[in-house]
């Protein structure tokens, strides 16, 4: 589960609600990675519970209390010794960061009041529960020494150093007219990475909601004057639906896994394929629901899911250092001009020297160049040319590899894209082989002779006169669109998104145009934008469509196309579906 900044805003609140004015009368440690406080209130008493025990980090107050163990751990004892018989005084959000501080006071030796602090910092896998005392580290769940980090230390008796703050316009706070102002002067490529980028509390969820609430397509570089206007009311709705909590429900993402995806201040409108939402009357309730859901899942599909999107990440942190080298490479022209000055003013020279001011003989102005005493003047200008073949040769290798982690990435999107569509066993395992062939997966256990179970391609039957064949991944995808498909049959794909091909096939003289607008529907929908509104589609006639030699699978190229939009609509995508 993946709470945004705005949502632990609200659980912020709710916990203040609850717990402020309260007294710590036990502390346990249910797990090694988990903290349990119990707190006196006027009339009753409640429980704070941390579970970083899962995937997740979770603070919450839990409806049912987890078993204690009889042996406490070190940080526990420590905790005992400095909060039982505490009072909670203030829990405080940092800006919208995951970071939840609750300060303790305590009374100390010398009969003054002490204030402690617990931090929780909700940071995916780098979760930490820290115990602090006048800014100084007294312990802390976790370890955090400098082998493992040369930023951030988090040991005993070292001083606290918070993560580094989101940089951005807080979500809930500035006004929608200031984060209008904040889009236009970004250089991030979609308007979604846009709006991620000059804000803080959100993520991708609660950005393609809201516009997703503007109806405007996420994927587009510019915004018009009447889509802005309409951004910037559904980010003042999304405002005044935040303030309204705790009385107004949240709602939770439930996956097709049956996990929670995420919990939401408002009903989402934007679901992937399987998930569904429900509503629950406030932020805690929804996460003592999550806790009692089992995961059902596709153990093989999972494992695929996260070796791609593992790859993903390492080749996208890979591009920038490439394009970094690339720029160093551009330097050789610099040094064949250097060498060729040089050689031009030869009788000028003599070995000694370590720089000179020479002429450039291409554009007449004068520069100074570095020389090596110890070597003559020829040398010299060999040298340069040495350096300029080393930085050619540089170049042209730094921007194959560029152009191949390009190729990868596109590759795995693809992948990722079938992955998600992916409902039978044959079809996963027919993208296991897959990323075995591609080198991107080693075969386990003895090897089987032959392929895998070969899967089907979808079929969808409009009316006795047409088809449409779908594939699923990039295997069927190939073998729609250069086995079943012919010259005049209609070919659709997603225009730079990775998806199905969508083969249209008929015996009328010319497709139907209601045909059309379904094969569309259909290729956006089995895309990676099958949540979007607007997503473009290519369609052209299938002899346009070529595979280059060695091109990956589902990889093509093609001409003639006319682009369509289509936005999908569950409710039509199953009936078309159940043709």
């Amino acid at each position: 589960m993946n709470l945004e900044g705005l949502t632990l805003h609200i659980l912020t609140n709710k916990l203040q609600t609850e717990l402020l004015g309260g007294k710590i009368y036990k502390v346990f440690m249910p797990s090694h990675e988990s903290l349990l406080l119990l707190v006196k209130r006027e009339r009753d008493t409640a429980a704070l519970l941390a579970d970083f025990s899962g995937g997740s980090p979770m603070l919450y107050l839990p409806d049912n209390l987890p078993e204690r163990p009889e042996s406490p751990p070190a940080f526990c004892m420590l905790l005992r010794k400095h909060l039982e018989e505490g009072r909670i005084t203030r829990i405080e959000q940092s800006g919208l960061d995951r970071i939840i501080t609750i300060d303790i006071d305590t009374i100390g030796t010398a009969r003054q009041i002490v204030t402690k602090q617990l931090i929780f910092e909700l940071t995916g896998k780098n979760s930490n529960i820290i115990f602090t005392e006048n800014g100084l580290i007294a312990d802390s769940l976790k370890h955090v020494n400098k082998a493992m980090s040369s930023f951030r230390q988090i040991m005993p008796n070292l001083p606290y150093l918070a993560p580094p703050q989101q940089t951005g316009l807080s979500i809930l706070t500035t006004p929608a007219s200031a984060i209008i102002d904040a889009l236009r002067n970004s250089d991030a490529k979609t308007n979604l990475a846009v709006l991620i980028a000059v804000t803080t509390g959100i993520g991708k969820t609660t950005a393609a909601e809201l516009f997703a609430a503007a109806g405007i397509e996420s994927s587009a570089e510019t915004l018009t004057a009447d889509e802005e206007k309409r951004l910037a009311d559904a980010v003042t709705s999304l405002q005044h639906t935040v303030r309204q909590q705790p009385a107004a429900p949240v709602y939770a993402v439930i996956s097709r896994t049956n996990q929670v995806k995420t919990i939401l201040p408002f009903e989402p409108q934007v679901l992937e394929t399987g998930c569904s939402a429900k509503q629950l009357p406030d932020i805690n309730s929804a996460l003592n629901y999550a806790v009692t859901l089992t995961p059902i899942q596709l153990p093989e599909q999972e494992t695929l899911q996260k070796l791609v999107a593992a790859e993903s990440q390492r080749l996208e942190k890979k591009l920038p250092v490439l394009e970094k080298d690339l720029l160093t490479a551009d330097k050789a022209e610099t040094q064949r001009m250097i060498a060729d000055t040089i050689m031009a003013n030869i009788y000028q020279l003599s070995k000694g020297q370590s720089s000179c001011q020479l002429l450039n003989i291409y554009d007449g102005e004068p520069f100074e160049i570095q020389l090596s005493p110890l070597l003559s003047p020829t040398e010299n200008a060999q040298a340069y040319y040495k350096r300029y073949n080393k930085y050619k040769r540089a170049q042209s290798e730094v921007q194959n590899q560029i152009e191949t982690t390009r190729e990868m990435l596109s590759y795995l999107a693809s992948i990722d894209a079938s992955l998600t569509t992916a409902t039978t066993k044959n079809e996963i395992a027919e993208i296991k082989q897959e990323l075995i062939t591609a080198g991107l997966l080693q075969p386990q256990g003895k090897k089987h002779k032959g392929q895998p179970p070969k899967s089907e391609p979808l079929l969808v039957k409009l009316s006795d006169e047409t088809t449409l064949y779908i594939g699923k991944n990039n295997k069927q995808n190939d073998y729609v669109t250069f086995s079943l498909a012919r010259g005049k049959d209609l070919w659709f794909h997603t225009k730079n998104i990775p998806g199905s091909h969508v083969i249209l096939k008929t015996t009328l003289p010319q497709a139907a145009a209601s045909d059309i607008d379904a094969a569309a529907m259909l290729a956006a929908y089995f895309s990676k934008s099958r949540s979007g509104s607007k997503v473009p589609v290519d369609c052209t006639e299938r002899r346009f469509v070529k595979k280059p030699n060695g091109a990956k699978p589902g990889f093509v190229i093609y001409t003639d196309q006319t682009t369509y939009y289509a936005t999908p609509d569950e409710t039509v995508i199953q009936k078309l579906l159940q043709k």
